[in-house]
């Protein structure tokens, strides 16, 4: 590979269109206005590219945040009873584990509640679970923040850390359940009580941490009345997250002999912030795309006028027998040169951005006191950032194919011109 670029690099610097290009390039008699109008082109494509590679760094980030930190926790898939509690769940279980696909699968129970501390009261989401199973679906022991989850039974209970905020619960500390209770007709009837002790408290991140409680499968169900046993639902982790709807639709259909069950997946509940993530790739892609080829435009006005400036020098070296084909590479290494400086020199900024990014953001926000991203309401309080090669090759190729493309038609100009017409007029 070395002697391949070494001897390409002497084919460069032996090649007459080479010198010619790069002895115009550093020509300090030529036009301010082109001068300005090329180092613009070349700011222009370097800028273009490194806000390119940092957007779409970011983007990643995001989509690799929301995989690890919200996925982590939320199931995959869910089947979830209409009506009836499942019966014998243990046995139901297992032939939807092994289906392809499935990594793992847990019961639970869930239900709306407000949890009151004191004179404070808070609205949630109430999870009943099998702490052993729920360990192979969820990664919830891994965002405590205070307490441990080694356990939990019948009188404990585990808080997000927005609802122990806002109850001002510690660890420790006594809170107290209203839970509904529904009659055999399904009606909602009066309020259960329950007291209990704060084992565990668990930062997620976003919403999720003002929303959602955990406790014991068995002693929810036993608070809602269920048959001793019986579960509302089962929650899947599976090996292809984006294959949850489909999958949802295969195990639901293999329950569906014994139970009546909607079909889940988490595309229903978080499919949004995704869907977004992709949004704003996609308008990144189209935007920057149009900067780039607006300082590609840039490198089209710069080699006409320079054209235009240099017709007479074009005129003398074609009498002198230059072939035209010549000239025509000579102004396209005249204009793919700023492209192909803006480009890497964008590249290498764009990846030191990229790289830098969730320090830097730190920093403002360390500095300024003020945080664009709310971690009560996002996921994440701080930029993420994952750099894709492939990404950044492709954006690097793009830019370069599109500067080089746009030194085609003022290069052919120059290959067209009269020598006698021109040197005719002087």
């Amino acid at each position: 590979m070395a002697t391949w670029a070494r001897r390409w690099m002497a084919y460069l610097m032996a090649s007459l269109s080479w010198q010619l290009a790069q002895r115009y390039r550093k020509s300090r008699n030529s036009n301010a206005f082109i001068r300005f109008i090329a180092a613009s082109s070349t700011i222009g494509i370097g800028l273009g590219v490194a806000i390119l590679i940092l957007a779409l760094s970011v983007m990643n980030g995001f989509e690799l945040a929301l995989k690890d930190k919200l996925l982590s926790v939320i199931p995959h898939v869910e089947l979830q009873a209409v009506s009836d509690p499942i019966q014998n769940w243990r046995k139901k279980i297992q032939p939807l584990q092994q289906h392809p696909g499935v990594v793992a699968g847990a019961p639970y129970i869930k239900t709306n509640t407000m949890i009151r501390s004191g004179a404070k009261v808070k609205a949630a989401g109430l999870r009943g679970i099998d702490l052993q199973l729920e360990q192979g679906i969820s990664a919830l022991g891994s965002f405590v923040v205070a307490g441990d989850l080694n356990q939990i039974d019948e009188h404990q209970i585990v808080l997000g850390k927005g609802i122990a905020d806002e109850v001002l619960a510690k660890v420790g500390d006594e809170v107290q359940l209203m839970l509904p209770q529904v009659t055999a007709d399904g009606k909602l009837a009066s309020h259960k009580h329950v007291s209990l002790t704060v084992s565990a408290i668990v930062s997620i991140g976003g919403q999720l941490d003002h929303q959602q409680a955990w406790v014991d499968i068995a002693a929810l169900g036993a608070w809602l009345n269920y048959p001793q046993g019986a579960i509302q639902g089962f929650a899947f982790k599976i090996d292809d997250i984006f294959a949850a709807p489909l999958l949802s639709r295969e195990l639901g259909y293999m329950a569906a002999d014994d139970d009546y069950l909607y079909m889940l997946d988490w595309f229903r509940t978080q499919g949004h912030l995704y869907n977004d993530i992709q949004m704003v790739r996609s308008i990144l892609y189209l935007v920057l795309v149009l900067v780039l080829a607006v300082a590609c435009f840039n490198i089209v006005a710069t080699l006409v006028m320079a054209v235009r400036e240099k017709q007479g020098d074009i005129a003398i070296l074609l009498t002198m027998g230059m072939p035209r084909s010549r000239i025509v590479k000579a102004f396209m290494w005249l204009g793919w040169l700023n492209g192909l400086t803006g480009t890497l020199v964008g590249g290498c900024v764009g990846l030191l951005l990229a790289w830098q990014i969730e320090p830097l953001f730190r920093f403002i926000t360390s500095l300024t006191g003020f945080s664009l991203l709310d971690s009560s309401i996002y996921f994440v309080d701080y930029v993420p950032s994952h750099i894709e090669p492939m990404q950044v090759l492709i954006t690097i190729g793009v830019a370069l194919i599109m500067s080089l493309l746009a030194t085609i038609y003022p290069a052919l100009s120059a290959s067209k011109v009269q020598p006698a017409f021109v040197l005719g007029q002087r």
